[in-house]
């Protein structure tokens, strides 16, 4: 391990002696990277990592037994693990186990029973697969035909707080020439997501609605003249002088709601730590704005979080924050390959990649004798069918279709949601 150290530059190191011919564990860092050891043995190696932009986090490299009926052994020790401490948690390696079939190939299938204890491990200790980029199995036999085995034994998983303390993480599966098991890289940030930022436009929020002056803004707005244009073109350019009238009305009536709570929280202190009747008065308002700020903040959660199912007010902000981190997350688009199989992975060629696809997809071929394959094809529209869908639209129609649309869904390219309506 010592040559290993050298060659990759590493200045510290923890090794866990294997026995024998297995196990075996190793920790290196660099002495940039403010690293404690906490425990170890030879399933484990726990340590807290201390970093000047974060708050204090946890990084536990973990090995579960081989052995099927010495897993219980291994989550015994998962589960400990996690009673230890209760800052953000990262827990990454060699877990020597499945949770779902298709994460096996070949053979014959895991036992329902190993996958399910270990998805309740897992469920148990509040950690969460963090999911991987490349190919799907992480550990081979190595073996020919018939008797050739792939499985994903090796993982990242962490606690939500660490997600929501690294969002852009992302888990790499490498490529391996030595080994049975492929390495498994884990990045705390990701360059992508910070250097292809399009500008959003500003959506109508939930949360504006709450506050009283918000109809004032939207009629003082709504009335300002329109110079010219069509009925149509009129209606458009009122509603953007709404819009921009509710942005800038919002940047005074919403603004620092961070700094405001901790400003309230701090008042509510100093009025409660006199212990004082005649403060009792001051005492309920301050709670007022305190419950005010926070309901605004949970309506605006829940709106980005697209959680409707889900009222505000039941003191969900938290997991509103999850689901909006989820979300983004989740419709990040790192990068397509174009028509050539050209990985693209920057604004333009993303666009351009899409564009291509979709000109293709919508070009005719021009194929010959079209007729003949689509006279025998039954007609479901019938000539009056076609005569009422020609007809033109009714105000109550539009007006009907308007309001049966959820007010959180389908905001408009101006931004403005149903509710606005």
């Amino acid at each position: 391990m010592k040559r290993i150290q050298n060659d990759l530059h590493y200045h510290s190191m923890l090794v866990v002696s294997s026995e024998g011919r297995s196990g075996g564990l190793a920790m290196l860092w660099k002495d940039e990277t403010n690293l404690h050891i906490q425990t170890y043995s030879p399933n484990h190696i726990d340590a807290f990592i201390f970093d000047n932009r974060n708050s204090p986090w946890r990084l536990t490299g973990f090995y579960g037994r081989p052995e099927e009926h010495r897993r219980n052994e291994t989550w015994r020790l998962l589960r400990h693990l996690s009673s230890r401490f209760s800052v953000p948690w990262l827990c990454v390696g060699d877990y020597n186990e499945i949770l779902v079939l298709k994460e096996k190939q070949g053979c014959i299938p895991k036992p329902l029973h190993l996958m399910l204890d270990f998805r309740e491990a897992l469920s148990n200790c509040l950690l969460i697969n963090l999911g991987f980029q490349g190919n799907i199995y992480t550990w081979s036999n190595g073996r020919e035909s018939d008797n050739f085995v792939q499985a994903r034994l090796d993982r990242a998983c962490a606690t939500l707080e660490w997600r929501d303390q690294f969002p852009h993480a992302r888990v790499n599966h490498l490529h391996s020439s030595y080994f049975d098991h492929v390495p498994i890289m884990v990045t705390t940030h990701n360059p992508s997501m910070y250097t292809r930022r399009k500008k959003v436009p500003h959506r109508f929020e939930e949360k504006w609605v709450t506050h009283p002056a918000c109809e004032a803004t939207i009629r003082e707005a709504w009335v300002g003249s329109v110079c010219g244009g069509s009925p149509m073109f009129q209606l458009f350019e009122k509603i953007k002088q709404c819009r921009q009238a509710l942005v800038r009305w919002s940047r005074l009536a919403f603004r620092n709601t961070k700094s405001r709570l901790q400003e309230k929280y701090r008042l509510l202190e100093e009025l409660a730590n006199q212990n004082k009747a005649k403060n009792n008065e001051a005492i309920w308002g301050v709670r007022d704005d305190i419950n005010s700020l926070l309901y605004h903040e949970e309506v605006a959660r829940r709106q980005r979080s697209r959680s409707i199912w889900l009222p505000a007010g039941d003191k969900n902000t938290k997991f509103f924050h999850q689901r909006a981190s989820q979300r983004r997350r989740k419709n990040h688009i790192a990068g397509v390959y174009n028509a050539n199989e050209k990985w693209c992975n920057t604004n333009d060629g993303i666009a351009n990649a899409a564009e291509q696809f979709f000109q293709a997809l919508f070009t005719s071929a021009q194929p010959r004798n079209i007729e003949n394959v689509l006279d025998p094809v039954e007609r479901l529209v019938t000539p009056d069918m076609n005569q009422q869908l020609l007809q033109p639209y009714t105000p109550e129609e539009i007006k009907r279709a308007l309001f049966q649309m959820h007010p959180s869904k389908s905001p408009g390219l101006d931004g403005m949601s149903p509710f606005f309506f």
